[in-house]
């Protein structure tokens, strides 16, 4: 009797090669594969708008709002926080539930939060960041909910860019200053 056919693909994900990947990592000690660095150069172009080059040589524009003095011509710090945390999020769920062989029909990740601008602005003393950060995960599957309702709770564990929020990681700022 021949072996069942177990899909390779699942949710647009290669099961086959994520399992090779995994192996890789676990075998690769602490390498380039299993830690690797992400980098990003941010240039000031004039005002609020900036330039900024990522790892693999995407390009993001970033700007203010209008409404807090900037162009509006480019995605904002915050909305690049969120949006770190919500893709991040739908990367670890999509991967381990591809893993588990459940098909998603849909998956939208909702990420908000409220920032203390009245501390950013110097208008009273305080944290000038994200009070709290809110998701709400929208998902529909070929599985029961409280089979897919468990596997998120435990890949959410999972994802990096929550976890790096979620938890103190020193942030070391060197200045070089040339003069003109």
């Amino acid at each position: 009797m021949a072996a069942p056919d177990i899909k390779t693909i699942v949710n647009g994900i290669n099961i086959k090669q994520s399992f090779a990947i995994q192996n890789q990592i676990r075998d690769g000690g602490d390498g380039e594969l299993a830690k690797p660095r992400y980098q990003a150069t941010v240039v000031w172009d004039s005002g609020y708008h900036t330039t900024s080059n990522v790892t693999d040589g995407q390009i993001i524009i970033g700007d203010e709002p209008v409404h807090y003095g900037g162009e509006g011509m480019g995605i904002t710090p915050q909305d690049l926080l969120l949006t770190a945390v919500g893709h991040c999020l739908a990367a670890s769920y999509i991967g381990g539930l591809s893993a588990a062989r459940i098909n998603v029909e849909s998956l939208h990740v909702h990420v908000s939060g409220r920032v203390n601008f009245r501390a950013a602005f110097a208008v009273e003393p305080g944290n000038p960041g994200f009070e709290d950060i809110s998701v709400i995960v929208e998902i529909q599957t070929d599985a029961p909910q409280e089979q897919v309702t468990a596997l998120l709770e435990k890949l959410k564990h999972m994802a990096p860019i929550p976890d790096t929020i979620m938890r103190p990681v020193p942030v070391n700022i060197e200045i070089r200053h040339q003069l003109k």
